[in-house]
């Protein structure tokens, strides 16, 4: 730079000794400029005085210094056409300021200017690119934006950046960048970058979510897994389940970092109840009859059962409670049912029990209840007596039950011996009346006296008849 700055003098002082008189504007345009340029640079010129002729001078000067060294590094065909545009704007505009200057101070002043030997301990000043604070998340990706440097004496200076970050370990790491002039004077900056964690483990759960699982059964959860850029992570469960209870559970899975970010997941439980009611109760009741009670209707299950009665017989119906206590509505009555034998048979009910959880599921069961018969035909509780007369052959005899008076009409059959026209013979007569079954026995009129039985019909239960008899 310096020895284009003494060219240019030694150019001006040989026209300054060749004229005695030198005007800026007078010289031919010979620097590859329009003219429209050329004289607008001329204008510029001729209204600077000393002070403005001496800064340009040195901007200039800078200017192109930095426009050759990027015209060094670059290889764009478009990029180099517009610096050396410039350059020629530039040496034109630098003639006229030399050619001002020799004519406001003369050749010596500027050979002072000029002079190689000047002293250049001002050392290039470093901008950074960004922020020089940086803070960037752990485990990405860092691009160090740079820095730039400008020289005062020869304007544009490179820069190089010591230092690394390693974006996979937590810290604080220093970007040093340095820039030296030609002169050797070196300037440094430092940008800081400090890398963080704010992110939370990424925790995962293992398996079905939602999870059904059925009343009264074992619930097993199969947990939750979690990574982190910071390392190795554990995963803590919180919540619970009650498989005794239908509902919905949720279950939390937490996991922290080192640097206490806490990522969490959530798993949802829910409690079913699918399964229906078991009985337990037989299917078949047997009851005397003239009673309403019946039995209880049970059944096993999880959750609270009620019990429901459908198809019950129009005549004679039964009820049930929600507890499953079953009941007629009224007492049943075997001798009033019509084409029944006392031989043991029943008089049979039937109906549908349907038993229902809590959760609406249902098991029904056809159930049968047997009335029997109590007592036989004549079940009266009542006694009775009764009394008959007859002869040897025939004879009536009264009969004694547990109430009641009965009559007997009826034959009786004598037999016996006779001692001195005295014969004792025993008879069995029917009667009816209310009675069960009436046994008697009979004193003879005549020659002898005899023993009858008779039998009776009617509600009692069972009677014993006294008779005489003639024979």
């Amino acid at each position: 730079m310096n020895k284009i700055i003494k060219q240019y003098s030694s150019v001006l002082a040989v026209l300054l000794l060749s004229a005695s008189s030198l005007s800026v504007v007078a010289m031919n345009n010979s620097y590859g400029v329009s003219d429209a340029t050329y004289s607008s640079i001329s204008n510029r010129v001729e209204s600077m005085n000393y002070d403005q002729l001496s800064a340009t001078r040195s901007s200039l000067l800078a200017e192109q210094a930095n426009l050759n060294n990027l015209k060094d590094s670059t290889q764009s065909p478009a990029q180099n056409k517009a610096i050396n545009s410039r350059l020629k704007e530039i040496t034109a505009e630098l003639s006229m300021v030399q050619k001002a200057l020799i004519g406001l101070v003369g050749v010596a002043a500027i050979s002072a200017l000029t002079d190689d030997g000047y002293n250049d301990d001002v050392p290039p000043v470093i901008t950074l690119n960004g922020s020089a604070s940086v803070t960037v998340e752990l485990g990405s990706t860092y691009t160090d934006a740079g820095a730039t440097a400008n020289d005062a004496h020869h304007g544009s200076t490179s820069v190089s950046a010591s230092g690394s970050v390693d974006t996979s370990t937590l810290g604080s790491y220093t970007i040093t960048y340095t820039a030296t002039d030609l002169s050797g004077n070196s300037a440094t900056a430092t940008r800081t970058v400090t890398v963080v964690d704010t992110t939370a483990p990424v925790v995962t759960v293992t398996g079905d979510n939602p999870v059904t699982v059925e009343l009264g059964t074992t619930y097993t959860d199969a947990g939750a897994t979690a990574t982190d850029l910071s390392g190795d992570v554990t995963v803590v469960t919180s919540g619970t389940v009650d498989t005794n209870t239908v509902g919905s559970y949720t279950l939390t899975y937490t996991s922290t970092d080192a640097s206490s970010n806490a990522g969490t997941a959530t798993r949802t439980v829910n409690v079913t109840d699918t399964t229906a009611p078991v009985f337990t109760s037989s299917s078949t009741f047997i009851v005397n009859e003239n009673t309403t009670a019946i039995g209880t209707v049970t059944a096993t299950d999880l959750a609270t059962v009620t019990f429901t009665l459908s198809n019950t017989n129009t005549d004679n119906a039964m009820a049930i409670t929600s507890a499953g206590v079953l009941t007629f509505t009224a007492a049943i009555d075997y001798e009033a049912q019509a084409g029944l034998r006392y031989d043991g048979s029943t008089y049979d009910f039937t109906a549908t029990v349907t038993a229902t959880d809590a959760s609406g599921n249902a098991t029904t069961q056809d159930i049968t209840v047997r009335v029997e018969d109590v007592g036989g035909i004549d079940d009266d509780p009542d006694t009775g007596t009764g009394t008959g007369t007859g002869s040897a052959a025939t004879g009536t005899g009264t009969g004694s039950g547990k109430s009641g008076t009965v009559t007997t009409d009826g034959s009786t059959a004598v037999t016996g011996t006779t001692t001195d026209d005295t014969a004792t013979g025993t008879g069995t007569g029917t009667g009816s009346g209310k009675g069960l079954e009436g046994v008697g026995t009979g004193t003879g009129s005549g020659a002898g006296t005899g023993t009858g039985t008779g039998t009776g019909s009617g509600k009692g239960l069972e009677g014993t008849t006294t008779g005489t008899s003639s024979g």
